[in-house]
């Protein structure tokens, strides 16, 4: 076991530190392994117009700590959130490195502005939760996390799989991927109902309109999405709902990447035709588990999740602390 500094020495992170901080983050939840591919990925991501700082600790190649924070630019009128990342690596962890480089992530806020710090942790990480509460950081919302288990499952998904491509059939909803999709205007379509579905989920913090070159490069610069694994459901020329799953290339487990349908189609059992179609994919590729996070206040998703067989996991905490001035 490496034995803890006596403080950490934070310098800017780069692009070419993600595979540290990858094994950083696999270090401290080795039951979702981050791949480094998919985090590189994920930094290039930043909205253009988020202010961030990204700081790294390490000791001979390996990072004993990270720390993030940003924002997005201030509106009028409204609360200024800004968010924090911290991870300590769990051979050095102490109450004394993790506040620090919290204390850290809150200075930057502070003198950018900021009025609420927000964190998001997994309920398991209970040693930077009480660091945190004790800072007096409150819990706001919930994030629940779901497993579906594949190979246990398997007869059963596959039934309901072909279940649901029949209801569809009988509605006219044809469901089909991407990359068998060949109208024109698809791309923005897809857009469109990503932009709506966007919106209608629960939240405490804005949710600003994502543009639709920046939602592009999100969804086909991806390393984890491909054209052929993102099923959409089409009535006529509308695409009315669509899933895919996230296949990281390099290390971790599949999550659905987004499940989404029309306002004005809920409640035909849309979503439940696409997620039984991603599965059943999933499935045919081998993969033996599938897992998807929802906001806890989601109900009709939650509801799915547990008819299909989804069992509850560990969920992720939002806490906010109001910053002193």
């Amino acid at each position: 076991m490496s034995k803890a500094p006596a403080h950490l020495e934070l310098r800017p992170a780069s692009m070419d530190d993600a595979a540290m901080v990858a094994d950083l983050e696999t270090a401290r939840n080795p039951d979702e392994p981050r791949d480094p591919e998919m985090l590189r990925f994920w930094w290039s991501a930043n909205p253009t117009d988020e202010v961030f700082t990204r700081m790294i600790a390490e000791r001979e190649g390996v990072a004993d700590a990270y720390v993030y924070a940003a924002h997005m630019p201030w509106e009028k009128g409204e609360q200024r959130f800004g968010s924090v990342r911290v991870a300590v690596h769990p051979n050095i962890w102490n109450e004394v490195l993790f506040e620090s480089a919290l204390e850290t992530a809150e200075s930057w806020l502070l003198h950018e502005g900021a009025a609420i710090a927000v964190a998001r942790a997994r309920q398991s990480f209970q040693r930077d939760l009480d660091v945190m509460e004790n800072r007096g950081y409150k819990e706001v919302r919930q994030a629940r996390t779901w497993q579906l288990d594949l190979v246990a499952g398997r007869d059963r998904l596959l039934a309901g799989a072909e279940r649901a491509r029949q209801r569809m059939a009988e509605q006219d909803v044809q469901m089909m991927t991407l990359a068998n999709d060949d109208d024109a205007d698809r791309l923005t379509k897809m857009y469109q109902l990503c932009i709506e579905a966007e919106q209608d989920i629960p939240t405490t913090m804005p949710i600003p309109l994502m543009a639709y070159d920046e939602w592009h490069r999100l969804w086909f610069e991806n390393p984890g999405i491909r054209v052929d694994r993102v099923w959409l459901a089409r009535e006529g020329d509308a695409i009315v709902g669509l899933s895919a799953i996230e296949y990281p290339p390099t290390r971790g487990n599949p999550w659905t990447a987004l499940t989404a349908t029309s306002r004005a189609v809920r409640g035909r059992g849309i979503a439940r035709a696409l997620k039984y179609a991603t599965v059943a994919q999933a499935i045919d590729l081998g993969a033996a588990s599938i897992g998807t996070t929802n906001d806890g206040e989601n109900a009709p998703i939650l509801h799915l999740n547990a008819e299909m067989g989804y069992a509850p996991s560990i969920p992720w905490l939002e806490l906010h602390r109001e910053l002193a001035t």
